[in-house]
């Protein structure tokens, strides 16, 4: 729908046209001027949502296909290994660890692993990254507290630097306070864009009228 709207823009043919709202025209003139610009004014951010959403919905299809086209080789997925008679470390201790193995960094969130042999993940963030939550992750063996991998968010390659973008550029949260309000307004334009468009076709299946120009 994006793709259509894009190509049925009339500021293609003269720009201040595609930008133009003429709110005392006839109500069919002003609906479709604010369909236009609405449309144009978010197609970008729609993009980013749309297409960070259709990522994330068919993970196994789109990963493999990102980490493809930016000559990135996906990490191997850490696993701890469980023994016999031993119950797992402190949590305590694990922070522990986790901090040593990524200094100055602070933690944000803990994953705790679902099975045995899944291991414990500790979201961070150091002080040069933008990422409110942070991207770098510490996976540490929660029966031996061996560091299994380190993602550093400053150092990582590029499929994974860009899948960690998906996250600001969907939410919003790249820019800070204007496009967390700006995203507001991107929220609601699908439900402008379906209410001025449903309006389009009720016209059109009335008699045709002259408009202004």
């Amino acid at each position: 729908m994006l793709v259509t709207g894009l190509v049925l823009w009339p500021g293609w043919r003269k720009l201040i046209v595609g930008f133009k709202i003429k709110l005392d025209a006839h109500p069919q003139r002003a609906n479709f001027d604010i369909h236009k610009v609405a449309g144009i004014i978010t197609v970008v951010f729609l993009f980013f949502t749309g297409f960070t959403g259709f990522c994330w919905n068919f993970n196994d299809l789109t990963e493999p296909i990102i980490y493809a086209v930016t000559f990135t080789s996906k990490p191997s997925e850490p696993v701890s290994k469980p023994i016999p008679s031993k119950s797992t470390l402190g949590l305590t201790e694990q922070l522990k660890i986790a901090d040593a193995a990524l200094p100055g960094a602070v933690t944000k969130s803990i994953y705790f692993p679902s099975k045995p042999e899944d291991a414990l993940r500790i979201r961070m963030k150091l002080p040069q990254e933008n990422e409110e939550y942070g991207n770098s992750n510490v996976y540490l063996d929660h029966y031996s507290g061996e560091v299994l991998r380190v993602d550093n968010a400053l150092k990582m390659p590029l499929g994974n630097r860009l899948l960690n973008s998906f996250v600001p550029l969907h939410y919003g949260t790249f820019g800070g306070l204007p496009t967390r309000i700006l995203y507001v307004f991107v929220g609601l334009a699908p439900l402008i864009l379906f209410i001025s468009g449903f309006v389009m076709w009720r016209y059109r299946k009335r008699p045709t009228t002259n408009l202004p120009t």
